[in-house]
């Protein structure tokens, strides 16, 4: 055992899978375990991947059943990873949403993911347990070790019910029973941690929990190799300004319709010198409204390729509507290790807030055309600098892993 401990780290979302919810608990797992932590994490076998297997930081990884592998099999696929890797997406809720609280998956794969958490503590008994939503349904397995006497840290991506992702059920007893868990399961953790400030005072404010907030970093091993810059040569106009958006907006809080307004209220020379490429998938209504402004739609690229892209930008777009104060895209700590000018429509939010910590400017709101399109007129006229890498370098690991590693240690 090392010196810190036993902990195990419950993520639904962890690699093979290249959904972006993986990205902080496998960069957690990592630089905990280097932080001298022994970390298993538990998660879903239907994105694949090999059960039991450790890596090279020495985390061992369990991946239980999960009834969404029939959910794979039936639109002919093997795991439920290879839907994500079109083109294209639905962007439509599972018809279950609509019936189990908080989310299908405390039905789909969280009574397995317990069953096995709890045999693993039979076998070898953890220290400590981390775990991180969405899906809200995680936060059971950490609540079940918590009543057998492990230290149980809740670590809260996107609030559950302050400014929902997900869409309100339709039963005022659904309701009822979605706040009632919210305040029953944060509530008794030892520690609620929370990616954004405004989901921490929501809690606050509630009085269900007092969270610390541990922000979403950069990890520094993700940087992206040398091939993978060589295979996005050409990928963007060397004779216009590019603007480089990666990932996908399909969801509240991304609505791109502004930004193309704004392009269209662009006069016919500034509008010339500008390329807004997109590198992710697109529902068809999005596709249409980006085809409208002839943006340089790239599909979907493996991650280090997207990386890779943003490094060969001028600017990098930030998206995010104040309706979704919390929201702080995880690509905007990609965006500040690559270094270039961002594009921050992203004003009243907590990603508007970061930026600007960063010293990114203009940050504008994302639901105002007009604003937005002075904007796209600086970026036109090469007026945007860099961010401060000093500020930049706020946002990097190891330091979240350390705030994470000192939330698990009893105080």
């Amino acid at each position: 055992m090392s010196g810190r401990g036993r902990l195990l780290l419950v993520s639904y979302f962890y690699p093979p899978t290249r959904d972006t919810g993986a990205q902080r608990p496998a960069a957690m797992a990592k630089w905990l375990a280097r932080l001298g932590w022994d970390v298993t994490v538990l998660t879903t076998s239907a994105f694949g991947g090999e059960r039991g297997a450790s890596d090279p930081d020495g985390v061992r990884v369990l991946r239980t059943w999960d009834m969404q592998t029939w959910r794979a099999r039936l639109a002919g696929h093997d795991k439920v990873d290879s839907l994500f890797d079109s083109d294209s997406y639905s962007g439509k809720p599972h018809p279950l949403s609509k019936v189990i609280v908080p989310e299908p998956l405390a039905v789909a794969w969280a009574p397995f993911a317990r069953r096995a958490a709890l045999a693993e503590h039979r076998r070898e008994p953890f220290d400590a347990v981390l775990t991180t939503s969405p899906p809200e349904s995680a936060h059971g397995i950490g609540r079940a070790l918590r009543k057998r006497g492990v230290r149980w840290v809740a670590d809260v991506r996107d609030a559950w019910t302050f400014e929902p992702l997900r869409r309100p059920f339709p039963t005022g007893a659904q309701r009822r029973l979605d706040e009632r868990l919210e305040r029953r399961w944060l509530g008794a953790a030892n520690a609620v941690v929370c990616v954004s400030e405004p989901a921490a005072a929501d809690l606050r404010e509630r009085g269900i929990a007092a969270p610390r907030v541990i922000a979403n970093a950069w990890d520094p091993d993700s940087d992206p190799s040398a091939d993978a810059a060589a295979s996005v040569a050409g990928l963007l106009d060397p004779d216009r300004i590019s603007i480089v958006y990666t990932g996908r907006f399909g969801s509240f809080g991304r609505d791109p319709r502004p930004l193309v307004e704004a392009l269209r209220l662009l006069d016919h020379e500034t509008a010339g010198k500008l390329e807004l490429a997109i590198a992710g998938p697109l529902t068809p209504e999005e596709r249409t409204l980006f085809e409208r402004v002839q943006a340089t739609l790239l599909g979907s690229l493996e991650r280090e390729r997207s990386l890779a892209l943003q490094r060969a930008a001028d600017a990098l777009l930030v998206l995010a509507q104040p309706a979704r104060s919390q929201l702080v895209n995880f690509k905007l700590f990609e965006y500040l290790a690559a270094g270039k000018p961002i594009l921050a429509l992203a004003g009243g939010t907590e990603a508007g807030r970061i930026a600007a910590d960063a010293g990114v400017d203009p940050i504008v709101r994302a639901d105002e055309p007009e604003a937005i399109a002075a904007a796209l007129a600086r970026v036109a006229a090469g007026s945007l600098r860099d961010p401060d890498p000093a500020a930049a370098e706020r946002y990097r690991y190891p330091a979240a892993a350390e705030a994470m590693s000192a939330a698990l240690s009893p105080s």
